[in-house]
């Protein structure tokens, strides 16, 4: 009888404390976002002189080993270079169709490996948008110095979107271009308070605890085989740590901020069938990029979903970029452009 009187007093309250961490959070979050507004991040130059960069790793200032892989353009004589970062829990073969493309096209494609995921070590753990962004101004300057007056540009696929925006926002990032797919902008300002608590309360209570994927009902490509495959690939991350989700919603927030300074050639891809990234955090992101004085073209694909460059028309999507990489090759600017059908 004892059990049965103290389990629903345990249930009573477990829900009463949770209901008041999100009453309070719920309170402080907004009144924190209402009246101490973030503070502008002033770029700063990174010493990049302890890092190294291999034919196999890129290695960071603090000796952090990144695997990477080189697409080399097929005549052995390229006229661009493209430095990919790949999506949360992903890791850099993500990038190998797009690579073996580009290829063909006289265009060298680089990609490697973010802290904490593919075969870096401790994978799962998040090191810090600040950092991750520092590694890939790190890559960029190493590899300006080995082929100089080389045209570098730089891709983000999803987090790795997040993280470029980052590094344009908080470093000296000097690019001919970025090419932003799909990119990781699903701030806390567009997702509801009670998604905002939850994580939260999970974040500052049980941060080390691991979830999966298997319960949402998210469809992230068209592709079927590669998902499969995917699901095989010992270096996908298939449980996540909630201090890494935590960290991921951090940088989204940084990435959304970050979008109303965007002054780079930019190529902006989404996809209207997208469940990860939702078309009003999309919207956001594209009502908050500067009107004057940026040269973005965005290309929404109607049949498109998160994994744009992995779909089953990725073809599409490959073309597209390496279209917009030649014009931007042809003339220093371009207009802003809008293509296929605008959110």
């Amino acid at each position: 009888m004892l059990l049965q009187l103290q389990k629903p007093f345990v249930f009573m309250s477990l829900l009463m404390l949770v209901l008041t961490t999100a009453a309070f959070y719920y309170i402080s979050y907004n009144f924190s976002w209402s009246f101490k507004p973030p503070k502008t991040a002033m770029k700063v130059q990174k010493n990049i002189s302890d890092a190294l960069l291999t034919k196999t790793a890129f290695i960071s200032n603090d000796g952090y080993q990144h695997p990477l892989k080189i697409w080399r353009a097929k005549n052995g004589n390229h006229k661009a270079i493209v430095v990919c970062l790949h999506g949360f829990n992903d890791y850099s073969s993500s990038f190998a169709s797009l690579g073996k493309y580009l290829s063909t096209q006289d265009i060298k494609t680089i990609a490697y490996d973010q802290r904490g995921f593919g075969g870096t070590n401790s994978p799962g753990y998040w090191h810090g948008g600040s950092v991750m962004a520092d590694d890939l101004f790190s890559l960029v300057a190493l590899i300006k110095s080995k082929e100089q007056n080389m045209p570098i540009f730089v891709l983000g696929s999803s987090m790795g979107g997040g993280v470029v925006l980052k590094t344009l926002s908080s470093t000296l990032l000097d690019v001919n271009g970025v090419i932003l797919v799909a990119p990781s902008v699903r701030g806390r300002t567009v997702m509801p308070w009670y998604q905002r608590a939850t994580l939260w309360l999970a974040a500052h209570t049980i941060p080390w605890a691991q979830i999966g994927g298997g319960g949402l009902k998210i469809t992230p490509s068209d592709n079927e085989p590669m998902l499969q495959d995917l699901r095989k690939d010992p270096l996908i991350i298939k449980k996540t740590i909630i201090a890494t989700v935590w960290g991921l919603v951090n940088l989204m927030d940084d990435a959304l901020l970050a979008s109303n300074e965007l002054n780079a050639n930019t190529l902006l891809l989404y996809g209207k069938k997208d469940e990860v990234i939702p078309p009003v955090a999309m919207k956001k992101m594209i009502d908050s990029l500067p009107v004057k004085g940026t040269h973005i073209q965005k290309i929404i694909y109607d049949e498109g979903y998160h994994m744009l460059l992995r779909d089953l028309q990725g073809w599409l999507v490959q073309s597209d970029i390496n279209l917009w990489i030649h014009n931007i090759l042809v003339a220093d600017s371009s207009p802003v452009v809008e293509n296929h059908q605008i959110l």
